[in-house]
C-alpha cells in the first residue's frame, strides 16, 4: 500500500474521513496505517500516545482479519458458523490449519471481497478511527466481548489480566483487556471503545477525546521486587578495588595483575579471552600481566561489571541460563554495529558492555515470577507486540528500570546505569549516550527478529532513523552479515 504523506495531511486538517482498504493486511500495510495513525496524532500535538493507540489498532485489525479468515476457514470446511456444534468443531482445528496454512485463505479472503477498511476522522479534537470487515459478528462473539469488557473493570494490573483471562480460541479476550488496560493509561474508559455489527459489518472503533487524555507516569515496581534487589549482596569487595586502580591513571599493569589474581576465576577467564581465537595469539599467553597488557586497561574495565553481575546472580543461574546466552548475543552483535557505525573504541566498548547487561532485570523478574514472563512472551509473540513497548505501554513490572535500579546498587558507572536503563527508550538518554543506546536496542531488536518476537518494520523507527538505517531491505542484508559472522565466530571459538 502506497499513501501520500500530504493528502493524509488534507484529510487530518480538513474534518475528511480517511479511509484505507485492504485484504490480507500485510506488514507494510500495518506499517503504514501506523505511520498515519502518528500523521493524525502530529496533528492534534499528541504523538505521546501514538504506542497506546497503535497498540489498539493493532489489536482491531488483527481481530478482523482472523474473523475474516474464520469465515473463509468454516466455508470451506462445510461447517456453519451459527450452528452451535458445528461452530465448537471448527474452532478445535481453526487456529493451527489456518496458521500452517496462512497464504491459502489469505487468497480465499480476496477472491470473496472480505475486505477489512480502516477509517481515520478528527472532529472537534476528538480522533476516531475504525476497523469494519465484511463478517458480521456473530451474537455469541459479541457477548463473549462484553464479557471481557465487564471483567475488565476489576483488573488493576497485567499480573490480574494474565491470570483470569487467557483465551486460546478466540480473538476478543486477553487482548481487548489489555487495550481497555490501555485506555485507562491514557485517562479514558471502556466508554471509549464500542463494538457492533451494521449493515453486514462488524464496526470496532475508538473515540478519543484529546481534551480528556492524561498519560499515566508510574512506573510499577513490585514490593517483592524491590526486596529481591535490596537483598542483592554488594559487589564485590576485590571487584571495587579492581575498580579504583583502574580509574586511577598512573596505576602500573603489576598492580592490576595483583589485584586480580585474587579473584582466580577472573583471572581464568582473563586467560581463556585473551588465548581464544579473536586474538590469534602465536603462543598461550599464561600470565595475568601479560593478558592485561593485550586487552588493555579498558578491556579489564569491560569485563569488571557483566562478570560480577554474572558472580552476584549465581542463584538466578540455573534457570535464566538462556537469558545469559541471549546477553551475549547481543553483546556481540551490538559491538559489531557499533564498530559498523565508525564508534571509536570507547564507544565500542560502552556498546560490548551495555549489551551483556541489557536484560539484567528481566533475570530478576523471570526468576521470581517465571510464569508471567512467560505469558508475556507468549502474548507478545501471538500479537507480533514488542515485549519492550508492552512493558512501556502497560506499566507492567519494567525489567529495564529493574536493571537500573541494580545497576544503581551495585554502583556501575553513570554512564552504565543511564545505559541500560534508557536502553528501550533511547530518545530519553543522554545525548552522548543516545547512539549507543540506540546500537544495543538495535542489537536486542534483531534477537528479537530471530526468536519470532519482532518483525524488521517492528522496530523503532526513531532507532533506526538514528542510525541511518530506515531501509528495511538494507537493515535485513545488514543483520544477515552480523549474524553470519557471529556463527563464524562461534564455530571457531
Amino acid at each position: 500500500m502506497k499513501f501520500e504523506k500530504s493528502k493524509v495531511l488534507h484529510a487530518a486538517r480538513n474534518g475528511i474521513p480517511l479511509v484505507i482498504k485492504t485484504h490480507s493486511l500485510p506488514p507494510e500495510t500495518e506499517a503504514d496505517l501506523e505511520e498515519i495513525l502518528q500523521l493524525y496524532l502530529e496533528e492534534l500535538g499528541q504523538d505521546a500516545i501514538k504506542d497506546h493507540l497503535a497498540y489498539c489498532l493493532k489489536e482491531l485489525t488483527v481481530n478482523a482479519k482472523k474473523a475474516n479468515t474464520k469465515r473463509v476457514y468454516f466455508k470451506e470446511k462445510g461447517l456453519n458458523l451459527d450452528d452451535p456444534d458445528d461452530y465448537e468443531k471448527g474452532m478445535k482445528t481453526f487456529k493451527p490449519d489456518t496458521l500452517g496454512n496462512i497464504k491459502h485463505y489469505l487468497e480465499l479472503q480476496e477472491q470473496q471481497d472480505l475486505y477489512i477498511k480502516v477509517t481515520y476522522l478528527i472532529r472537534n479534537n476528538v480522533l476516531h478511527f475504525s476497523v469494519r470487515n465484511n463478517s458480521p459478528i456473530k451474537p455469541k462473539e459479541l457477548t463473549r466481548v462484553y464479557d471481557r469488557l465487564a471483567r475488565s473493570r476489576a483488573f488493576e494490573s497485567m499480573e490480574e489480566a494474565f491470570a483470569e483471562v487467557l483465551d486460546d480460541t478466540e480473538g476478543a479476550g486477553l487482548g481487548i483487556v489489555i487495550m481497555i488496560l490501555m485506555l485507562r493509561k491514557m485517562g479514558l474508559t471502556e466508554k471509549s471503545f464500542d463494538l457492533n455489527s451494521q449493515h453486514n459489518e462488524t464496526v470496532a472503533s475508538l473515540a478519543i477525546p484529546m481534551n480528556k487524555v492524561k498519560l499515566e507516569k508510574v512506573t510499577q515496581v513490585a514490593e517483592e521486587i524491590i526486596n529481591e534487589v535490596e537483598s542483592l549482596p554488594p559487589f564485590p569487595e576485590n571487584l571495587r578495588r579492581l575498580q579504583a586502580l583502574l580509574s586511577d591513571p598512573d596505576v602500573k599493569f603489576e598492580q592490576l595483575a595483583s589485584q586480580l589474581s585474587n579473584d582466580p576465576a577472573m583471572a581464568s577467564d582473563l586467560l581463556r579471552y585473551v588465548n581464544s581465537a579473536k586474538y590469534g595469539m602465536r603462543k598461550k599467553i599464561e600470565t595475568i600481566q601479560d593478558a592485561i597488557k593485550i586487552v588493555g586497561i579498558r578491556g579489564v574495565k569491560d569485563m569488571i561489571y557483566p562478570y560480577g553481575a554474572h558472580k552476584l546472580l549465581d542463584k538466578h543461574m540455573e534457570k535464566q541460563s538462556e537469558l545469559w546466552k541471549n546477553a551475549s548475543h547481543v553483546s556481540v552483535y551490538a559491538s559489531e554495529l557499533a564498530r559498523l557505525q565508525k564508534l571509536n573504541k570507547e564507544e565500542q566498548s560502552q556498546a560490548q558492555t551495555g549489551g551483556i547487561l541489557y536484560n539484567l532485570g528481566q533475570i530478576i523478574l523471570s526468576f521470581i515470577n517465571p510464569e508471567q514472563s512467560k505469558n508475556i512472551i507468549d502474548f507478545c509473540r501471538a500479537k507480533g507486540f514488542s515485549i519492550a513497548t508492552f512493558d512501556e505501554l502497560t506499566n507492567a513490572i519494567n525489567p529495564t528500570e529493574v536493571g537500573y535500579r541494580i545497576a544503581q546498587k551495585w554502583d556501575f558507572p553513570e554512564d552504565l546505569v543511564n545505559i541500560i536503563r534508557h536502553q528501550n527508550q533511547p530518545q530519553l538518554a543522554e545525548p552522548k549516550l543516545q547512539h549507543i543506546v540506540c546500537i544495543i536496542h538495535l542489537a536486542g531488536s534483531l534477537l528479537a527478529v530471530e526468536h519470532d518476537l519482532l518483525s524488521y518494520f517492528q522496530i523503532n523507527s526513531v532507532v533506526l532513523k538514528a542510525l541511518g538505517l530506515t531501509d528495511l531491505e538494507k537493515l535485513e542484508e545488514l543483520h544477515n552479515l552480523i549474524k553470519a559472522n557471529y556463527e563464524k565466530a562461534l564455530g571457531s571459538s
